[in-house]
């Protein structure tokens, strides 16, 4: 039986099955062993190893113990439970005045992303005071308005693809955690794991990474090398929380059990992965790639209640959805007083978001931009409308979001390429 216990209790005859700990930068020495000496106990206690999981029919039992899978099973709980209990937040600040921000914060993170990647190309160490000072801004850039830097990420180009996805899940998870009411600590640690958790596509070959066609079956087997590839730069990096570690080894295991590296399933699967995959997967699948146009994000909103039946846990993928919202920032409405707008915000009831108004559809004229804040007025969303009809100069949404109106668009895969 595998058994999770404190270093404190370990003595000679105890076989270690996992030192649980990846910053030891390289000088973890120890794998699957049967400890013969205090020396080795001593030497897991100098490299600050606090708790190890034990194999109990290998070596000695320690009692009391709580198992690997009862401990996970717990955290698990409890962050769903907290997860699921929580309501919608009203933005602190209108999501014009975030963006002004939020737009010097995407600047800092595509720098710091690609100086990242850079160093992870030359064998060289994270720098993980970079990456945590640069979640900490868009933390507290999504705690003013969940809306603003997500949104920003949205405008890119295909061909920065892994550079700014990382910067969009990271947006998405800080969102997603807040939106759940997680601790400030566990959704930090959480986002840097997002920001981190494709760093190991720098070890794929680019003509690969990049095939504008269909993968054969060896070059997907050698894509999807890049889950085991993450967690090895982070196993050499100090300082990074488990749940990053966890993120980047798990983000594409699936809840049926059809996903990789390891096919692990439902509960097996920790929480930080569960609540990134989703982030993950709908962040690709919206996103324009070398090989395929992404959908509007009400399309990829369907495609996640589709998923949400076998690749996701089904609560937290309607968690994701409610946080997105029934009408998505960039999604063309009817009103039901035939007033045509485009949703700009969120509000506190997310079937009466903010909507910047252009089109009178019974005049049959264009109007002066109104933005409107639907819980304050007495009207209500009719209808979708297909933005592809109307003429997107006359939104004039915000000028620097012009191109993130992402008209809606057929579906590819569910998946695709990720």
């Amino acid at each position: 039986m595998i058994k999770k216990v404190k270093t404190d209790q370990l003595r000679v005859g105890v076989f270690i099955d996992d030192l649980n700990f990846s910053n030891a930068k390289g000088k973890v020495f120890l794998s699957k062993t049967l400890i013969q000496t205090e020396k080795t106990i001593q030497i897991m206690r100098v490299w600050g190893i606090d708790e190890v999981f034990i194999d109990t029919e290998k070596g000695l039992d320690i009692k009391p113990a709580q198992s690997a899978i009862e401990t996970r099973k717990k955290i698990d709980r409890d962050l769903l439970q907290a997860a699921l209990m929580s309501s919608p937040q009203t933005p602190v600040v209108p999501i014009g005045e975030e963006l002004a921000i939020a737009q010097t914060i995407k600047v800092e993170a595509l720098n710091t992303m690609q100086r990242t990647m850079d160093v992870i190309a030359q064998g060289k160490e994270l720098d993980n005071d970079s990456v945590f000072g640069l979640i900490e801004k868009m933390a507290n850039s999504v705690t003013r308005n969940r809306d603003a830097l997500p949104l920003l990420m949205r405008i890119r180009s295909k061909d920065q693809y892994t550079l700014t996805h990382s910067i969009s899940v990271g947006s998405l998870v800080l969102a997603f955690c807040n939106f759940c009411g997680l601790a400030y600590e566990v959704t930090i640690n959480m986002a840097v794991g997002a920001l981190l958790h494709d760093v190991g596509k720098t070890r794929i070959p680019l003509h690969i990474l990049n095939k504008p066609g269909k993968l054969t079956q060896q070059e997907m087997d050698i894509i999807k090398k890049h889950a085991d590839f993450s967690a090895d730069v982070m196993a050499y990096s100090k300082e990074l929380p488990f749940e990053a570690f966890d993120i980047a080894l798990h983000h594409h295991e699936r809840h049926d059990g059809s996903g990789y590296p390891h096919g692990l399933k439902g509960d097996a699967i920790g929480f930080a992965a569960k609540l990134t995959a989703i982030c993950d997967v709908f962040d690709a699948i919206t996103s324009d790639r070398c090989y395929k146009t992404g959908v509007s994000e009400l399309a990829g909103l369907k495609t996640l209640y589709e998923l949400s039946d076998s690749h996701f846990e089904k609560e937290l993928a309607y968690k994701f959805i409610k946080m997105i919202g029934v009408y998505p920032i960039g999604t063309c409405v009817r009103l039901d007083n035939d007033l045509i707008g485009v949703v700009t915000g969120s509000t506190n009831n997310v079937q009466q978001p903010m909507v910047r108004l252009f089109y009178d559809d019974k005049k049959r004229k264009p109007i002066k931009s109104e933005e409107l804040d639907l819980t304050k007025v007495g009207v209500n969303i009719a209808s979708y409308e297909d933005l592809e009809s109307w003429d997107a100069d006359m939104l004039k949404l915000y000028k620097s979001l012009k191109t993130a109106l992402n008209p809606l668009k057929q579906t590819g895969s569910a998946e695709g390429r990720l």
